[in-house]
């Protein structure tokens, strides 16, 4: 799942402890790392020829043995006959090809270093070195070998799908996208052409433009994975009806997704349909048991259905699975709180603050419980800082019950002036 999220929640101005956060929803796609994932190197075939050709048979025999799953054997052959000619490219790229699909990127990384040494015109050694780069986050120095690729050839949809993934990460939202358009044209599935160039733009913050790809992408048939996509998109948009029918049509199609659970509970908690929102929680963290967020949310939702019990449970079910995970800190902190508890409220809100101190929802929750205390000094700290945050929202802050007796000087009123 792609670590972006987007937060409902902002600051809280009705004098009332702000609500626990509803939680932030996951990219569906995290597009860079699915696509790196599964890249496979390319294997160089022997050349037509005479089949006694000495470096033919080598390349035959080697690809032979990894093909009967003898990579040992086929590593073994491939450096004995390197050894007696060590400006073999082809041998020293499909060597390889076989680190990398036994794990060894590095050694991988060497071997397609040196058969574009050997041969500069190996279009495939280039390529494989140019992925191989982007797999070690070295977009920049990819970016080369991959030029090398489509200068020589054009319509090398691999390589345009590896450019596309350099402008990526040099943030080059626009320069990714027809790189992505070039590679389907070229022969890159179409459908998964569309997807990636959605992911782009998700990346870049056009989620408007992702939903025309997304849209374009299911002409092509339907698929989770883009249904997923979709409802974020309509998320971030703040549309909320058709994220809910995006996210519940993926589920529809496969209901093991815990991430789709965990983003369709989420627009529902904005909309107020807690019951849903808790079935699909439920789900969320029957599949996935190690999503402390999920369980956060879920207390929230059991906690608004008056399922008290359970809602601590899960809160500190989160905290057990990760003690840094703020949001469900901030929701056990106004558990304690309406339970009475307003030191135990505090601790919590200031173990949040602790984690996120940029955090304004949680200062203000910790400034009103402080002042509920009477403890003035802590709270009127806590409501400077925000003032110094907001100032536009400084005058309707101090109009608050809990502060209205707590204004700093730069905020009190003189009489008669």
């Amino acid at each position: 799942m792609n670590k972006d999220r987007f937060v409902r929640s902002g600051l809280n101005t009705t004098g009332l402890p702000a609500a626990p956060l509803a939680g932030a929803a996951h990219h569906a796609g995290n597009m860079g790392a699915d696509q790196l994932d599964s890249w496979q190197p390319h294997v160089i075939p022997a050349a037509d020829g005479q089949e006694s050709d000495t470096r033919n048979d080598i390349i035959r025999r080697g690809l032979r043995l990894a093909r009967e799953e003898r990579p040992r054997e086929a590593v073994r052959y491939l450096k004995e006959a390197l050894a007696a000619d060590s400006a073999h490219g082809v041998a020293w790229n499909n060597l390889g090809v076989l680190y990398q699909q036994n794990g060894a990127l590095g050694l991988a990384m060497d071997c397609y270093g040196r058969a574009v040494k050997a041969d500069e015109h190996l279009t495939m050694a280039w390529l494989n070195l140019g992925w191989g780069l982007l797999l070690k986050g070295q977009a920049g120095e990819a970016r080369g070998c991959l030029q090398e690729v489509v200068a020589r050839e054009s319509e090398n949809s691999a390589a345009w799908d590896g450019m596309a993934e350099v402008h990526r990460q040099a943030g080059q939202m626009e320069e990714a996208v027809l790189c992505w358009r070039r590679a389907g044209r070229q022969g890159m599935d179409r459908r998964t052409a569309w997807v990636r160039s959605a992911d782009i733009l998700l990346d870049g913050d056009d989620p408007a433009g992702a939903v025309s790809c997304l849209r374009r992408a299911l002409l092509d048939g339907e698929e989770a994975g883009v249904w997923a996509r979709l409802g974020y998109a309509h998320s971030l948009l703040g549309q909320d009806a058709p994220a809910v029918r995006s996210y519940s049509r993926a589920l529809e199609l496969e209901p093991h997704r815990p991430g789709v659970h965990y983003n369709l509970a989420t627009v529902l908690l904005g909309q107020g349909r807690l019951r849903e929102a808790r079935r699909h929680l439920e789900a969320a963290v029957r599949q996935e048991p190690e999503d402390a967020h999920a369980w956060s949310n879920l207390g929230h939702t059991a906690g608004e259905l008056g399922a008290l019990e359970r809602s601590r449970w899960c809160f500190e079910r989160a905290l057990e699975i990760d003690p840094a995970c703020h949001e469900a800190w901030n929701n056990l902190a106004g558990w304690h709180e309406q339970q009475g508890d307003r030191v135990a409220a505090a601790e919590g809100y200031s173990r949040a603050l602790d984690l996120v101190p940029e955090n304004s929802s949680y200062l203000l929750n910790r400034a009103l419980v402080l002042a509920s205390m009477k403890q003035a000094e802590e709270a009127r700290r806590d409501l400077d800082e925000l003032c110094r945050r907001q100032p536009e929202l400084a005058e309707m802050l101090h109009e608050l019950p809990a502060f209205r007796n707590m204004a700093s000087p730069s905020h009190q009123k003189v009489e008669g002036t």
